[in-house]
């Protein structure tokens, strides 16, 4: 859980490195994971460079489900295809820190691995100021590979 609140830590600190010429999302994630635990819950930030290219820090925790916790904070670059003024359709790809507790017959393992991410989603704007995006992508990380799908809602600044 230390380690949890490090990279919480870090991530929100590389917030301030970005110059402010672009816009700025922060909002909120709803996770569902193929393995267990599959419900969680995160923080999304994003910085729009230009017109298409948009790189996202996600930080998540998954809590306590058959024993078993996790986490993941990962950074992947969204290239956006403008199918309307309201609507957005981006692949993305990035890396990613997994991390999960477990226990097992009386005895606790922690493991924290790195991976790879790749997928795509779909925006919605509600207004300027409110997006609601839809992504599913596939974590590709040695021992612990799954497929996750969220809804996120940010506010843009």
């Amino acid at each position: 859980m230390k380690k949890f609140f490090l990279v919480l830590g870090m991530t929100l600190i590389s917030f301030g490195v970005f110059a402010q010429k672009g816009n700025i999302e922060l909002g909120l994630k709803l996770n569902y994971g193929t393995d267990d635990p599959n419900f969680g819950v995160g923080l999304v930030g994003r910085y729009q460079l230009d017109r298409h290219f948009r790189p996202e820090l996600t930080l998540n925790y998954y809590p306590e489900e058959n024993k078993v916790s996790a986490w993941d904070v990962n950074a992947n670059l969204h290239y956006i295809f403008d199918i309307t003024n309201r609507f957005k359709l981006y692949p993305l790809g990035g890396l990613g820190i997994m991390g999960y507790d477990a226990q097992w017959y009386g005895a606790d393992f922690d493991k924290t691995h790195i991976g790879a991410n790749l997928g795509g989603g779909l925006q919605f704007n509600i207004t300027r100021e409110l997006h609601l995006n839809a992504e599913t992508y596939y974590q590709i990380v040695s021992d612990y590979d799954r497929a996750v799908m969220n809804v996120s809602l940010v506010y843009v600044f």
